[in-house]
Parts: C-alpha cells; sequence; structure tokens
C-alpha cells in the first residue's frame, strides 16, 4: 500500500484545508509543506475509525526527523478517539503519524491560519 498524500480542499464557504483521507496504520501519510506564513493558528480534526490506533501530528524542517507537535496548553496532539486540537507552528513540514491501529481508517483534517504573505 501507498503513503496517504495530503489533498488541498475548501469548504462550501471557500475556507481552505489540507486533507489526509482514510489513513492507515499500514499506508501511512505524506508530509504537507506549509507554505508562507500559515500555520501561525492552526487546528487540526482527527476523525474515523479508531481500531485501536494513536494518531499524532508532527513537524519537521528537514523533511527527514518527524517531532511530536503539542497544543497551545502544551500537551503532545495524540488521539486514540475523535478530537480537535488548537496549535500554532512554524515548521515547513506536517504530517499525521497512525500506529498501533488494526482495521483503521482515519481522516485528518487541518486548517491554517496565518496573515497573508507572499514570503
Amino acid at each position: 500500500m501507498a503513503a496517504v498524500a495530503p489533498a488541498l480542499a475548501s469548504t462550501s464557504d471557500g475556507v481552505p484545508y489540507i486533507l489526509w483521507e482514510n489513513v492507515t496504520t499500514a499506508d501511512g501519510a505524506t508530509a504537507y509543506t506549509l507554505s508562507r506564513r500559515l500555520g501561525l493558528n492552526a487546528s487540526v480534526q482527527i476523525d474515523g475509525t479508531f481500531g485501536g490506533a494513536t494518531v499524532k501530528l508532527q513537524a519537521s524542517n528537514d523533511g527527514t526527523t518527524f517531532f511530536d507537535l503539542s497544543d497551545v496548553e502544551g500537551t503532545a496532539i495524540s488521539a486514540t478517539a475523535a478530537a480537535i486540537f488548537e496549535f500554532g507552528t512554524s515548521a515547513i513540514y506536517v504530517k499525521p503519524d497512525v500506529s498501533g491501529g488494526t482495521a483503521d481508517a482515519v481522516d485528518i483534517i487541518l486548517v491554517l491560519r496565518g496573515p497573508a504573505s507572499n514570503t
């Protein structure tokens, strides 16, 4: 099986978001490259069939070594059931990490906010 790539989508109101759909422990997910100043304020919603899986949100600046992100309270973003977290990051790459599950298929929806900028 292949790693699930992030897809850029938008709501009917035009709000953009990044979606990793039906991520499983067997597949994993590829990273999304944050551009411009997006990510200063962000939320991630994790939902779907967990089947015992744990879903974490991770970040990297080199695209190789990833570290767990924390929410605004300083708690690691980690879910074993449906959840939503608020966070901020200036990392270059962000990806979900799904581990430990069987018959799991989880959707991760990432919304990034920040000032409009070309840098």
